[in-house]
């Protein structure tokens, strides 16, 4: 995964997801939250996805 690509990672559901979004799979999205990308603080994909980081 290139990191330096993602700038956040929300939920589907998220309102503010910004104008640049692609869809991840489940795996895609818990992998770039343990390579450290932030989690969008209104969404919360961590919390979501039951993981902590």
């Amino acid at each position: 995964m290139d990191r330096t690509n993602i700038v956040a990672v929300h939920t589907g559901e998220c309102w503010d997801p910004g104008k640049r979004t692609r869809p991840a799979t489940r795996a895609q999205a818990i992998e770039a939250l343990r390579q450290q990308v932030p989690a969008c603080s209104k969404c919360r994909p961590d919390t979501a996805l039951g993981i902590e980081v």
